[in-house]
């Protein structure tokens, strides 16, 4: 990745320089290679037993081999397909690498379910009868309620197809001496993986959680480590000049300018390594009353339409011309925003994941927080249990029909265009099945707002979205507003009772309500302006519908 260009910078001049004179008299870049904890917190609360992403590429090396000997023998077993269970850091980055990065074609396709929703399960459980998978089971705890409950769920599937030979269709990955590695061990799977337990989960990419996967998508580990481990020695050798310094110093210098929306333009290709980003910004920075708010925009908008307070990065692939987003952001340019562009080849995404890495550790030192913990992600899951222990209801309480139009109207003009937060964003949490279309209408209507109430728009689907921007949403000033979208369709699909591991719920139909109701408590008890919405059948129909509702408000 090559930092090509800056735009509307210049005015924050003395700043940065005041900026990179305090790295340079701090020695902040010697100290966090070190692994001082006091660059961020005088207590040590969570940082120091979460550094070690900073050589975990180098840790990891020495079982290379091992998993390039599982890639091709599971290639030469016949399996026409892996499926990651897994959410957050344990899924995003595999995601990116599978999406991004050059792969072999006789290999094994590679997927990933990230989700409790009833209907997404289901379509996934119809390829079983097609392919033969093999399932990565990934949780870094090994406790993640969603993926244990995936697990419990596919290998009854298994184990009704194949008996007693189930486990040999499944790998895990996870920290050592969890509940999931026990377990593994007692079921006799085919695999199991440790992790680095002094890595987090968003900072995992270049650990077992991210490059077990790339071996078995048949990407060759060694080409795929160089970039990183040129960045890694770039840092070592050239500390405040290496672009992630200069990225985490620009994004925490004009914070403190109020500059707090970071908006993401990029190609369509690059959108899984945007989702990535989004939770590595989110979730290390949104908490103590702080917060940058990453913002995915496939597209840019109305040139009216942007608010006061965004910090552009746009990206741009090597080799390729000038696509036509960059030439329409020149109106941003001249708007006096400002921009970073960023110029990247899909071959160096590792050094992307480490660069990225680099700078949110370092906007976490301007930001004056410990960019390593997510205090308020406990939050929705205690919400959700409370709601799991409760006897079984069908009512949503807090939900308002789609078929109340008018109802919707009001509700939709009350959260949108309340003017008490001008310096706020919007969120829309798509408690929905996901797929291409929805993708589509959800980019819609996330634009559509942004024009309508010249706010920054996020989205993403629930409840993978729990394991990245959750933490801000409850974390920051509260500023966000935030409509959720549930849909349900209310075919029973239930979550296979066993003995060998705890139930956490007893259908995914109750765990994704609960999830979806557990997430809108924590938002109410946080004083988050909310608004949730049940929606019926012809989901992107819908969508399109609440869009006109949107630009007629």
């Amino acid at each position: 990745m090559k930092l090509s260009g800056f735009k509307n910078i210049e005015k924050f001049k003395s700043a940065l320089q005041a900026s990179f004179d305090n790295l340079k008299e701090n020695q902040i870049v010697e100290r966090i290679l070190k692994r001082d904890f006091t660059v961020w917190k005088d207590r040590d609360e969570e940082i120091s037993n979460r550094l070690g992403w900073l050589d975990s590429l180098q840790r990891t090396r020495p079982f290379f081999s091992r998993y390039v000997t599982l890639a091709r023998e599971i290639r030469d077993s016949g399996y026409n397909r892996i499926l990651l269970l897994g959410m957050g850091g344990s899924s995003l980055a595999p995601a990116v690498i599978s999406q991004i990065y050059p792969l072999k074609l006789d290999f094994p396709v590679f997927s990933i379910l990230d989700s409790t929703c009833p209907l997404t399960v289901s379509r996934v459980r119809t390829t079983l009868q097609k392919e033969k998978i093999l399932f990565l089971v990934s949780s870094k705890s090994g406790t993640t309620a969603e993926t244990i409950n995936l697990f419990r769920f596919f290998y009854d599937q298994v184990e009704q197809k194949s008996g007693s030979g189930a486990s040999e269709d499944f790998i895990a990955i996870t920290d050592p001496q969890t509940p999931l590695e026990a377990l593994g061990h007692k079921l006799g799977l085919k695999q199991i993986i440790t992790g680095l337990p002094d890595v987090g989960g968003r900072f995992s990419a270049l650990s077992p959680f991210g490059l077990l996967p790339a071996a078995l998508m048949g990407v060759d580990l060694e080409a795929f480590s160089a970039p990183a481990e040129d960045s890694q020695s770039d840092l070592i050798d050239f500390k405040d000049q290496h672009p992630g310094v200069i990225l985490g110093a620009i994004l925490g210098t004009l914070y403190s300018f109020g500059y707090n929306k970071l908006t993401l333009v990029m190609p369509s290709e690059f959108i899984a390594f945007g989702r990535w980003l989004e939770q590595l910004i989110a979730e290390s920075t949104g908490k103590e009353g702080q917060g940058i708010v990453p913002v995915l925009e496939p597209l840019p908008i109305s040139p009216e339409a942007y608010s006061r307070d965004r910090i552009f990065v746009t990206f741009s692939l090597q080799g390729e011309n000038e696509p036509f987003w960059l030439k329409r952001l020149e109106y941003v340019e001249k708007s006096g925003l400002p921009c970073v562009h960023l110029n990247i080849s899909p071959r160096d995404l590792a050094e992307d994941f480490f660069i990225w890495e680099i700078a949110t550790a370092i906007a976490g030192y301007f930001l004056k927080i410990n960019p390593f913990d997510q205090p308020d992600v406990e939050l929705t899951k205690k919400k959700t249990r409370e709601i799991l222990d409760q006897p079984e209801s069908t009512n949503l309480e807090g939900y308002l029909s789609s078929e109340n139009s008018q109802e919707i109207e009001q509700a939709l003009k009350s959260l949108l265009l309340d003017r008490d937060k001008p310096s706020g964003y919007i969120s829309v949490l798509a408690f929905l099945p996901s797929d291409d279309n929805l993708n589509s209408a959800l980019d819609n209507l996330a634009r559509q707002i942004t024009e309508k109430t010249h706010l920054p728009c996020t989205w993403n689907y629930g409840p993978s979205y729990l394991h990245s921007t959750g933490q801000l949403h409850k974390g920051d000033s509260g500023l966000g507003r935030f409509l959720g979208l549930f849909y349900d369709d209310n075919r029973e699909l239930t979550i296979p009772a066993k003995s060998d591991w705890p139930a956490t719920a007893p259908s995914f139909n109750r765990l994704f309500r609960a999830q979806a109701l557990g997430d809108l408590a924590a938002l109410q008890s946080k004083q988050r302006k909310v608004l949730f919405l049940n929606l019926k059948a012809n989901l992107v129909k819908n969508i399109f519908t609440l869009n006109e509702v949107v630009r007629n408000l």
